[in-house]
This record gives structure tokens, C-alpha cells and sequence, in this order.
């Protein structure tokens, strides 16, 4: 267990440096947590209301505290929003998403350029980013869709803004009362989009590699299970004469031609 101690949190008013202090009372006991199952304990052991405007109140004060204490910010995790690693990765580039549909909708397109996936789902939260960032520290993020310059070209039909988002005050002085969802761009427009990006940033190089490893792996299949199969029952027949664990190690790797793997 990570052992938390107390960043420094300038927070006026009783009742929120007393939430403060319960999170961290709380959050010491736990290696892993989600916001939401913090929330749900802090509403049974302490009593505050189960509503939306608690569990505002507790995102706001705990991403502050989290944006300060790293070791804090470490114990949260975010299931909701998937990271979907393609099987042999281009690791310079990552393709994400705003939406489950989306990914979708584009995942022909990222198997064939060997892309993983991030889906955000609307907010993208700090667990997510610490996870992202882990993975690329430097990298940055690149918007190919929906652009400004796309909706004045493509002309997709417009939504009025949700004046009751948080991030609605700001969109608006930029871009005035309209806005786009993704889903409004035809679909092959859209994925003509993406296939000229991916085009434009995956090493041809690197997809001509992959698909000679993955044709290769196809290939040796079937028979490295059928070694498996015949080292499992070696190492059964060897554990029934009476062998210990590690002189059958021994013995297969000698067998093998195996070196131990921190060689």
C-alpha cells in the first residue's frame, strides 16, 4: 500500500477542507479506487447526500488534490474508458475516440494500420491521462475530426449547445450557440479522414514488418502447441518419478538449448 502523505491543498471554508481531509482519511486504506467508489463511501461512512451536486463537489476537490499529490493521483483508476491495444502496436501513434461508436465504426481501419485505440467518452479523466501519458510522456494530441475547417467544407447538421455543460460558457464565446457531434460528418468522409491521416503518420515499413511476424506466428502455431503439449507431459511424467521443480528446469533448458531469461 502506497503510504499518502498530505500535499498542500489552499482550500477556504470549513466544510470543504473538511472533505478534503475525509478523502485522504479514506483514500490511505485503498491501493486501487474509482471516483465513483470513493463517492459511494464517503456518502455511507460520512452521510452527505447522494447527488449529483455531491459527487460535483467531490470530482472538484479531488482532482485538485490529485493535480498535486502524484501518489494520490496514482491509487484512482478508470475502467469506463477502454484502452483497446491492437495485437503487434505501432507504438508512435495512438487513434482516440470520443465514443464506443466511433471506435466502431474505425476499428477495420485500426487493425489494418495496427493502432491501438483510446475512447475517451465525453470527459476525459485524470486516471486515463496518467495511464496515457505512462505510455507517451511526449506525445501530443492531434485533432483530425471533427475540425473547424470541416464543418465550414462539409456543412454536417448542427445541435444547439447544452448550456447546462460545464465547458459551455467558454465554447461559446468561441464558436457561438451551435454545436457538431462527430456521427454528423458522412460516414465515408469520415473514414476517408482517418485512412489519410493513418496513411500520413504509420510506417509503411512497420506494416510490411508486422504482417510478415503475424504470418509467421500463423505458421508456428500449431507447432509450438504441439510442443507445449509434449513438454507439459515431459514435466508430468518427471514430477511423478519424484523430480523437484527446479531440477526440471534445469533438465529442459539443457534439453532446449534454453538460457535462464535474465542472461
Amino acid at each position: 500500500m502506497q503510504n499518502i502523505t498530505r500535499a498542500l491543498v489552499t482550500t477556504k471554508g470549513r466544510a470543504s477542507r473538511l472533505l478534503e481531509s475525509r478523502i485522504y482519511d479514506t483514500v490511505r486504506y485503498y491501493a486501487r479506487l474509482t471516483v465513483r467508489q470513493l463517492y459511494y463511501i464517503l456518502v455511507s461512512k460520512y452521510r452527505y447526500t447522494p447527488c449529483r451536486k455531491f459527487y460535483k463537489t467531490l470530482d472538484y476537490h479531488l482532482t485538485k488534490m490529485r493535480r498535486l499529490d502524484p501518489k494520490l493521483n496514482a491509487k484512482f483508476v478508470d475502467p469506463t474508458r477502454h484502452f483497446i491495444s491492437a495485437p503487434m502496436p505501432y507504438r508512435e501513434t495512438e487513434l482516440w475516440v470520443e465514443k464506443d461508436s466511433i471506435r466502431n465504426f474505425v476499428e477495420e481501419l485500426t487493425a489494418k494500420y495496427r493502432l491501438s485505440i483510446q475512447v475517451l467518452r465525453g470527459f476525459a479523466s485524470l486516471s486515463m491521462y496518467r495511464v496515457a501519458l505512462l505510455r507517451a510522456a511526449e506525445r501530443g494530441v492531434k485533432r483530425i475530426a471533427l475540425t473547424l475547417e470541416q464543418i465550414k467544407r462539409y456543412r454536417p447538421p448542427s445541435l444547439p449547445v447544452n448550456r447546462r455543460d460545464s465547458r459551455a460558457k467558454d465554447y461559446m464565446k468561441k464558436y457561438g450557440d451551435r454545436c457538431w457531434e462527430l456521427e454528423a460528418l458522412r460516414p465515408r468522409t469520415l473514414l476517408k479522414t482517418v485512412r489519410e491521416k493513418l496513411e500520413e503518420y504509420v510506417s509503411h515499413e512497420y506494416l510490411v514488418e508486422a504482417d510478415t511476424r503475424e504470418r509467421a506466428a500463423e505458421v508456428a502455431r500449431p507447432i509450438i502447441q504441439r510442443l507445449v503439449r509434449g513438454i507439459e507431459e515431459e514435466v508430468l511424467n518427471l514430477m511423478a518419478a519424484g523430480e523437484k521443480e527446479e531440477n526440471i528446469v534445469a533438465m529442459l533448458r539443457s534439453k532446449y538449448n534454453l538460457q535462464p531469461e535474465n542472461a
